[in-house]
């Protein structure tokens, strides 16, 4: 073989060589594409679930807070304007409806961020919440039905911090009558 066929085999060679490497650094690109997205997304995955558990730990937590309240209540202050006058069954009722509604809202939450797909298991907490708050429809004579529906109206304020969406949500679904939301 003469030079000039060695130096276009070599060529040949070194072109060979140039798309193999180019190859090689697109296959490289694309799997730290596919890393780099792959992490981001189980950083989403994660965060998410630190959200979720933070609600449901708040929600413990606040549910722990309400029984503490409710134990020590001839001990505090009338803090709060909601506070005021409030006797054993006023605080009774607060603390019943501040743990349905928050167990509520937690559902609510879950259900808002696609973490309760299932249809069934949204209408099973939709019927506990209609049987929770089914007495409280219709104004009573009974004076501690009646004391309950006035503390729920109360606690729907959005001064209680209940949002305005989760508000008409319970409305909508049939959970609370429209004249317990002032809104």
């Amino acid at each position: 073989m003469n030079y000039e066929c060695w130096q276009t085999l070599s060529a040949m060679v070194t072109a060979i060589g140039t798309c193999v490497m180019a190859c090689g650094t697109v296959v490289m690109a694309l799997a730290i594409l596919f890393t780099v997205f792959y992490a981001k997304q189980q950083v989403r995955g994660i965060r998410s679930q630190l959200e979720r558990t933070g609600a449901h730990n708040r929600t413990g937590l606040s549910s722990q807070h309400n029984w503490a309240l409710f134990e020590h209540h001839e001990k505090l202050p009338e803090a709060l304007p909601s506070w005021v006058g409030l006797e054993a069954t006023g605080w009774a009722w607060r603390v019943l409806h501040l743990n349905h509604l928050n167990l509520l809202l937690l559902a609510y939450e879950d259900r808002k961020a696609g973490l309760m797909p299932d249809d069934q298991d949204w209408e099973e907490w939709k019927r506990k919440a209609n049987f929770w708050f089914q007495r409280l429809r219709t104004d009573s004579e009974d004076r501690e039905i009646h004391e309950g529906r006035e503390t729920l109206k109360q606690l729907l304020r959005p001064e209680e911090g209940y949002s305005k969406e989760f508000c008409q949500w319970l409305v909508e679904a049939d959970i609370i009558p429209r004249d317990l939301v002032l809104r």
